[in-house]
């Protein structure tokens, strides 16, 4: 077992690009290139963190409010306007789109 270098609770993690991407509670977000050593980032937000995808070069976070954060890398990232203020519990990647779920039935979907 390592520490991760938060104490808040971890909610979602994802591979790509030679990078782990961790997220949870309170907008933590931590990156890994081996999955052993942990460094954390700054999300940006403090909304809690639910699911994170990557896909056609990019990593894509959400969580609590309709939070959407895109990365390519974590030196920058980007917040998402989802247009919706619903929690988003999970995000996934396939066949060239990203799928986001959230509470109430919301499914948002982007290439």
């Amino acid at each position: 077992m390592r520490p991760s270098g938060t104490s808040e609770d971890l909610r979602g993690i994802a591979y790509g690009n030679g990078l782990f991407v961790a997220v949870g509670n309170g907008g933590a977000v931590l990156t890994s290139p081996d999955g052993a050593d942990w460094t954390e980032e700054d999300s940006g937000t403090s909304n809690n963190l639910f699911g994170v995808a990557y896909g056609n070069g990019l990593f894509v976070v959400v969580g609590d409010e309709g939070t959407i954060l895109i990365s390519p890398d974590w030196i920058t990232r980007t917040l998402w306007a989802s247009g919706t203020g619903n929690k988003l519990f999970g995000v996934a990647y396939g066949n060239g789109r990203f799928v986001v779920v959230g509470a109430r039935g919301i499914i948002l979907t982007s290439p």
